[in-house]
């Protein structure tokens, strides 16, 4: 997981010498839904010999073309419906572009609610890792001042829990990585808003990264409480309005967001 343009896709290209992810180098989101591929470890693997790595590739939270709700509610989907059909996940990966000039706005909501997705018992199954080192290779000493401010400022929380720190330089970074996780073995754990979803029956406004983002939302458009869209939507005009609406179905939907999967990625 990670913003837009953070490597994701590139990530999974990388790991697995092929261009399996589609990538896109220009200013648009690429990954618009949930994506994954599987690959089977081969025989002599150390750890997990002959068994099935699942890949997943997610939008990101500053998605050109998708707004903050709909990338939270796709996530939230595929993670309850691979939970309901008792799957659980074993690692999970956030990314961030150390070429990124600030952490602030979109950025700072993007791991808030990733680390609410994730929960505290999960964290421990985390690693947190920057990527796009090339964007300041012709000044090492910006990237390593971020690199350390990331740390010990940003993701102090997800650390103190356990969440591992790696820089992505190269593809063998990259292999290093999903290896450390492989490694580690991590027992299959259930995140935070899956309990929440499933286990709790739910709604996604009412499961702690739901309320962050609302929070948030309130904050940016200082949007009363108890305002309903209709008053609200008298008072703002045009992109206000349209995120506005994307807030309210969160908050009126009483279904369920389980939906089936594919069974390749079970």
């Amino acid at each position: 997981m990670g913003l837009t343009g953070a490597g994701k896709s590139t990530f999974i290209n990388e790991f697995l010498g092929k261009n399996v992810m589609a990538v896109n180098h220009g200013l648009r989101s690429c990954t618009q839904e949930i994506e994954w591929t599987t690959i089977l470890l081969p025989p002599d693997h150390e750890t997990w010999p002959n068994r099935r790595l699942v890949l997943v590739d997610t939008p990101g939270f500053n998605d050109t073309q998708r707004g903050e709700w709909e990338i939270l509610r796709k996530i939230s989907v595929w993670l309850a419906s691979v939970y309901d059909n008792d799957t659980k996940i074993t690692g999970l990966i956030y990314l961030h572009s150390i070429g990124a000039t600030r952490v602030g706005g979109t950025g700072l909501l993007s791991y808030e609610i990733f680390h609410r997705m994730c929960g505290p018992n999960a964290l421990s199954k985390v690693v947190m890792a920057t990527t796009h080192w090339g964007a300041v290779s012709h000044r090492p000493e910006v990237g390593q001042i971020r690199e350390q401010e990331l740390q010990t400022e940003f993701w102090t929380e997800a650390l103190t829990h356990g969440a591992r720190y790696k820089r992505i330089q190269t593809p063998q970074h990259t292999r290093d990585t999903i290896e450390y996780m492989l490694t580690k073995q991590f027992e299959a754990f259930a995140t935070k808003i899956q309990e929440e979803l499933v286990d709790m029956d739910m709604r996604v406004a009412q499961t702690e990264a739901g309320k962050k983002l609302i929070d948030t939302v309130r904050k940016q458009l200082r949007v009363p409480a108890l305002l309903s869209p209709k008053q609200e939507g008298l008072k703002r005009s045009g992109s206000q309005r349209r995120d506005l609406h994307g807030v309210y179905p969160f908050l009126s939907s009483s279904s369920r967001v389980v939906e089936p999967i594919d069974s390749t990625a079970t």
